[in-house]
């Protein structure tokens, strides 16, 4: 019902309280970065800690060794033995994870506002004393390649995985986060320190506290914690322009043990450092988000050809892909399908969107950004992954500035430039045949 009443108003009437007013923002002497977002209006605080470092730093022979140094990290330090960083924070009452992106590995640890404190000390302790025991390094290196193992066993895992690496064709997005098979056999525990050594360390993270804090007291408890250790910067690489325009379409057909088939179908876009970037969301989301989105109606809802139609503008900091996903609910729709979509997408690059459903759209998006705010788990992550992706949190909130800016003439011009014939990739996954 809240959802409904964001979605009728108009764009303009949509506001977003000011963060500002609520963040204190500084760097310790040691580089590390540090937002404290004050909210009382429940007993909780969530600590993150998001690092440089990801997939997009793995040269060819290491990749995946980010997300083996992520599980190593909860393993031993001068803090936590092996198996009790969960069953301390479980035992505090919290809860705590980690993962590992493109262009960061996060943790965090959710606590209520009398005990959250116990984070700092975490997570200062996997900053600095991290231990790498052979046969520590060892029992966690099968828990990885298991890991691994269980993503090549799933036909839809391998497809999407098969799909990147033919659409891009040099840049870090074309390889796995958890890497390939033959690097992650290679791995020892001497590979995984020095990627540690390298890149955990102060002057290479954020640290992001958000909740029921008082910020003085914030203050001081982080430098009680963190201000004692070394911080040394880390030169990051740039592949924002790396990869080659794509020429012509390309396009991938697998067949594996499945029941039905799926079609994923890409186009190269724009990154954060280019304007239109997000008028490829406002395309997105006239295409194919929700039941009220064109490719939906037509695929789903009139003609039946397909079950699920989702897409997305998916870019982080370089540029990424924008995406459609949809399930046919046989092979034999697939050509109907595709010409459907192609039609849809000329019917945006020569027409521009009616006012109304431009509006609705860019409602929809704005609604969205609201309710990660309603999470302060949610709006801790958001900070940390815009701080490390555009080297300010304040791209949170500019993205609805930015997508309220969004034209009718915007939303055209970006799928001229992107959506054409030649940067397209379209990846179909279809059950196996029966060669007897």
């Amino acid at each position: 019902m809240k959802l409904l009443t964001c979605l009728l108003l108009p764009a303009a009437t949509i506001t977003f309280a000011a963060l500002e007013d609520h963040i204190t923002e500084y760097d310790l002497p040691n580089g590390l970065h540090v937002i404290i977002y004050a909210d009382s209006s429940a007993p909780v605080v969530s600590t993150n800690v998001f690092y440089k470092v990801g997939a997009y730093d793995e040269l060819p022979g290491h990749t995946g060794l980010s997300h083996m140094l992520e599980h190593m990290t909860f393993k031993h330090s001068n803090r936590y033995t092996p198996g009790t960083f969960h069953r301390m924070v479980d035992s505090a009452g919290g809860y705590n994870n980690g993962f590992t992106s493109t262009y960061y590995t996060g943790y965090y640890e959710d606590l209520a506002s009398d005990r959250w404190e116990f984070a700092l000390e975490l997570e200062a302790a996997r900053m600095s004393s991290c231990r790498f025991d052979s046969a520590e390094f060892a029992s966690e290196h099968q828990v990885v390649t298991e890991e691994w193992r269980l993503g090549e066993n799933r036909p839809a895992s391998r497809f999407w995985k098969e799909f990147e690496a033919v659409c891009y064709s040099v840049h870090p997005q074309r390889q796995p986060i958890i890497g390939y098979g033959d690097d992650i056999s290679n791995f020892t525990a001497q590979k995984a320190e020095a990627w540690y050594r390298r890149h955990y360390n102060p002057a290479n993270a954020v640290l992001v506290i958000a909740g029921d804090v008082r910020v003085d007291q914030a203050r001081k408890l982080v430098g009680r914690h963190f201000e004692g250790l070394k911080g040394t910067p880390v030169e990051r690489a740039d592949y924002y322009n790396l990869e080659p325009e794509q020429r012509s379409e390309r396009r991938l057909v697998v067949r594996d043990e499945v029941q039905e088939p799926a079609v994923r179908i890409g186009w190269h876009n724009a990154g954060i450092r280019d304007p239109d970037a997000f008028a490829g969301d406002v395309a997105a989301g006239i295409l194919a988000h929700g039941r009220s989105s064109r490719l939906y109606r037509l695929l789903v809802t009139e003609n039946r050809l397909a079950t699920q139609v989702s897409g997305a503008n998916y870019f982080s900091r370089d540029p990424g892909l924008f995406s459609l996903y949809i399930r046919p609910v046989s092979e034999e729709a697939i050509p109907e399908i595709e010409r459907i979509v192609d039609q849809e997408v000329a019917r945006l690059r020569t027409e521009l969107v009616a006012g109304r459903e431009l509006e609705k759209v860019r409602n929809q998006v704005l609604a969205d950004q609201i309710f990660d705010k309603d999470d302060i788990s949610d709006l801790a992550y958001y900070l940390a992954m815009y701080h490390i992706t555009q080297g300010t949190w304040r791209g949170f909130e500019r993205y609805a500035e930015r997508v309220r800016a969004v034209a009718r003439e915007d939303v055209k011009q970006f799928c001229v430039d992107y959506l054409k014939h030649d940067n397209k990739t379209t990846g179909l996954l279809l059950p196996r045949k029966d060669e007897g």
